[in-house]
C-alpha cells in the first residue's frame, strides 16, 4: 500500500459515523467489513481501540511497522479545535492529516448532521495550520482538505491557506 488512512470522523458526521444503506451494501464491501451483502452498516465503523491520543500514537506506529512504505494519514473532522487535536496527531508521527469539511460527501449522514454538525473546511484548515505553525509541527505532517472543494478557486485558496 501506498496509503493507509485512519478515519477518526467524517465532514458532516463528527463523531457519530453514518449510516450505509444495506443496498450499497455489495458482496466487495461486504467482504471488506466482515459483514454479509444487503445488510445495513454503520460507515466509518468506530474505533473501539482508540480512546487516546496515545492509542492513535500506538495504531501509527503498528502501521508504519507493518508497511513502512506507507503513509498514514488521519482523517478528521473540520470543527472547532482540530488545531489541537491535529497537533496530537502530528505528535503521534502521522504523515498525512485530513482535514473533512461539511460540504460533500455520499450522502450517508442524517440530515440534522448534514444541517447542524462539522463546519467548512477552511475554518479546520486555517485552525489546524496556525496551531500546527505555532507549536513548530507544521514540517512533521502534510495537510489535506475534502468536503467541498468545487472550483479552482477552492485549490487556490486550500494552497494559501496552507
Amino acid at each position: 500500500a501506498k496509503q493507509l488512512e485512519i478515519k477518526i470522523a467524517q465532514g458532516a458526521k463528527p463523531g457519530e459515523g453514518g449510516q450505509l444503506p444495506g443496498a450499497k451494501v455489495d458482496k466487495y464491501i461486504a467482504s471488506l467489513r466482515n459483514s454479509v451483502e444487503g445488510v445495513e452498516l454503520i460507515s466509518p465503523p468506530p474505533h473501539h481501540d482508540i480512546y487516546s491520543i496515545e492509542d492513535l500514537a500506538q495504531l501509527i506506529y503498528d502501521l508504519h511497522q507493518i508497511c513502512p512504505e506507507a503513509k498514514v494519514s488521519v482523517k478528521l473532522v473540520a470543527s472547532a479545535g482540530i488545531g489541537t487535536i491535529a497537533a496530537g496527531v502530528a505528535k503521534a508521527n502521522a504523515d498525512v492529516i485530513q482535514i473533512s469539511g461539511h460540504d460533500g460527501g455520499t450522502g450517508a449522514s442524517p440530515l440534522s448532521s448534514i444541517m447542524h454538525a462539522g463546519a467548512p473546511w477552511e475554518q479546520g484548515l486555517a485552525e489546524a495550520q496556525e496551531v500546527l505553525v505555532g507549536n513548530g509541527l507544521r514540517k512533521r505532517v502534510t495537510l489535506r482538505v475534502d468536503g467541498g472543494i468545487k472550483t479552482g478557486w477552492d485549490v487556490v485558496v486550500a494552497a494559501m491557506m496552507g
